[in-house]
């Protein structure tokens, strides 16, 4: 594989919410055209590590740098044009349509008290097109399913143009069709050279639609690797119950948890 250009620094990042210790001394480094995912059982701090490279949770302690320089939580202009944010909840009950949400992510790029250009509608109606939204651009946000406002939040992450998209559970509402065409804008994306951080839950998505892993456990760095070299210990060690794991004749990874 191609080495990455480092890009993205996390250093001994420490969180603490409500007096309880979220994460301990996390520390790693993301590079262009990378789509590194986050993977590990519930409460392991996955949207809390990506809440706190967005500057949205307090550090105890550490570091996060882009390109060599911190990220201020104060300046919100730079942190949006540097990092496009898809969260878990992307629920909405607004009367904006479809292409108005999705404009929405080029706010960064507008001058004070600029307003949007044709451009920018092109950038959006091209998110939408990416990511099978055609013919939704009139749609009011309150009429669509939780999938396809999902699948809305995701253009407006692509029309906002960062170098980096975090993607907080992105597949969680998703059909399984829908699943594998935000995997192929994901690679898309990569492929373009921007950096993708993307929690899971799907241990297959996650091993067969990733460059590499960060695996977390109980708020700490379990493990740091390329997706190949993910095997059943590492899974069970992960997960406190026995895996298999074969390829297909295609070359495609499956995973699965052996109960028996």
């Amino acid at each position: 594989m191609e080495a990455k250009i480092a890009v993205l620094s996390v250093e001994k990042v420490s969180v603490d919410i409500q007096g309880t210790r979220i994460l301990h001394e996390i520390s790693f480094g993301a590079g262009t055209g990378e789509v590194l995912v986050l993977l590990g059982p519930n409460g392991c701090g996955k949207s809390t590590l990506i809440k706190t490279i967005l500057g949205l949770c307090g550090k105890v302690s550490g570091s996060v740098s882009f390109r060599g320089r911190d990220i201020s939580p104060h300046n919100r202009k730079k942190q949006a044009l540097t990092f496009a944010y898809m969260p878990q909840n992307t629920a909405s009950h607004s009367s904006f349509t479809v292409l108005e949400t999705v404009v929405m992510g080029r706010y960064p790029h507008l001058e004070i008290f600029g307003a949007y250009t044709k451009r920018d509608f092109e950038i959006a109606r091209d998110a939408i097109i990416r990511t099978g939204l055609s013919g939704f651009e009139g749609r009011i946000m309150a009429s669509l399913s939780g999938g396809e406002a999902a699948t809305v939040a995701l253009a407006r992450s692509l029309a906002q143009d960062t170098p980096v998209i975090l993607l907080d559970e992105p597949m969680s509402s998703l059909d399984p069709g829908h699943a594998f065409a935000v995997a192929d804008v994901i690679k898309e994306l990569a492929d373009s050279g921007k950096l993708l951080i993307v929690s899971m839950h799907d241990v297959n998505m996650a091993l067969n639609h990733s460059d590499r892993l960060i695996l977390l456990k109980n708020g700490r760095i379990f493990g740091d690797m390329p997706a190949a070299q993910a095997d059943r210990d590492i899974l069970a060690g992960l997960y406190g119950i026995p895996w298999e794991i074969w390829r297909t004749p295609k070359g495609h990874i499956a995973a699965i948890p052996d109960r028996d």
